[in-house]
């Protein structure tokens, strides 16, 4: 269902260019039925913007100050996060990504092709450049949920004299489609690895903060295989910041073998706990994860196979993926699930119940985990 509001279904010029396509005919194209949607035809004016560009910045983090970030984010997160209008593509994939794998610790037995999800945006139109970002917002919807798979079930967009926000949820969907019905389903590329009886409850399998088990290991996956950026983050929003470059989530194929993978390993009971990393990168899902205990986060082997020598961007960039705890006996296991799916993974540490915080180190990574953590080889790029 789509929502009738006059910015879903007007055509849109911007930067002097007109689009064929609504953000309506865009959602419509990720939704289950082809053809649910009827067309609106009702006289919309044409919405006229501008679109606006990250400003280049020469600021440069300090990693000495990274558990000073570590505290502002993790404060910061508590609170709903407001749309960042210069990285509209970004931070859509960012919040499909984060709802998708927010669903991979409840209890169930589903796969990423089963799951529909709704979205919503509330939305400032007045100022300059905010139409543009809704309009590419809705872009990255449609390219990546069409990609992943996953289907589009509802949307709305409602005006607001605040801040603009978007909202995404992911689920089962409540229904089948009627069979006498007279639209015609979407095929996706994901729909032949769907579960044919899915189901999934609202209790967690696992829990967010870390069990007492000092000899378990906190392994980092990272959905995606772009390079780590800092820019429209958490932490640039915290220092009033939002210039440089942000992360470029281009790689639905990878999200997919990722998700798969952690899926099954939560529902046969090999993950002790998880996480979400999502807003304020690695270093805030670490934070919420060790809340009850201590942990010296090694990033060598992340440094290394990224080839990036600033841990903050490593520490604070917004890349979707999770962390995990899995036991010591488990390890062997995990490894090789993860490597016969090309996934790449770097364990960061143990917990530390006679301890609290987190110390973060930052040495050379040698043998095997070298050799693991090459698996996801990067390009350095700086930031811009």
């Amino acid at each position: 269902m789509i929502e009738k509001e006059s910015a879903l279904y007007s055509q849109y010029i911007i930067d002097g260019v007109k689009y064929d396509a609504t953000p309506a005919e865009l959602l419509e194209e990720c939704m289950r039925m082809t053809g649910a949607i009827k067309p609106d035809k009702s006289p919309h004016a044409d919405i006229v913007d501008e679109s606006t560009e990250p400003p280049v910045t020469t600021f440069t983090y300090d990693n000495g100050r990274d558990s000073e970030y570590l505290q502002a984010c993790l404060e910061a997160s508590q609170e709903d996060r407001t749309f960042r209008m210069l990285y509209p593509d970004t931070f859509t994939r960012q919040r499909i990504a984060y709802a998708l794998i927010d669903r991979l610790w409840n209890q169930g037995h589903y796969r990423l092709g089963n799951l529909e999800m709704s979205a919503k945006w509330s939305w400032n139109k007045r100022p300059l450049g905010n139409m543009a970002a809704f309009y590419t917002s809705a872009e990255a919807v449609n390219s990546y949920l069409f990609d992943l798979g996953v289907r589009l079930c509802e949307c709305t967009f409602e005006e607001c004299d605040q801040e603009s926000a978007a909202w995404f949820e992911a689920w089962l969907p409540e229904r089948e489609p009627e069979e006498d019905d007279d639209t015609q389903e979407v095929t996706f590329k994901s729909s032949p690895f769907e579960s044919r009886h899915p189901w999934i409850s609202e209790e967690r399998k696992c829990p967010p903060t870390l069990k007492d088990d000092p000899s378990s290991w906190i392994i980092y996956i990272p959905f995606d295989t772009c390079s780590f950026r800092i820019g429209g983050s958490l932490l640039a929003q915290t220092q009033g910041r939002n210039g440089g470059t942000g992360p470029h989530i281009t790689d639905p194929d990878y999200f997919i073998d990722c998700y798969e993978v952690i899926r099954e390993l939560v529902e046969d009971g090999i993950i002790m706990a998880g996480m979400t990393v999502g807003d304020g990168g690695l270093a805030t899902a670490a934070g919420k994860m060790c809340a009850d205990c201590g942990l010296d986060m090694d990033l060598s082997g992340l440094m290394a196979s990224y080839q990036e020598n600033d841990s903050t961007k490593l520490l604070f960039g917004e890349v979707p993926g999770v962390l995990i705890q899995i036991s010591d006996n488990d390890y062997d296991y995990l490894d090789s699930q993860l490597i016969l799916q090309d996934v790449a993974y770097y364990p960061i540490g143990h917990p530390d119940p006679e301890k609290s915080g987190i110390r973060f180190l930052k040495g050379e990574k040698n043998g095997v985990a070298g050799i693991l953590a090459s698996l996801l080889e990067q390009a350095s790029e700086g930031e811009d």
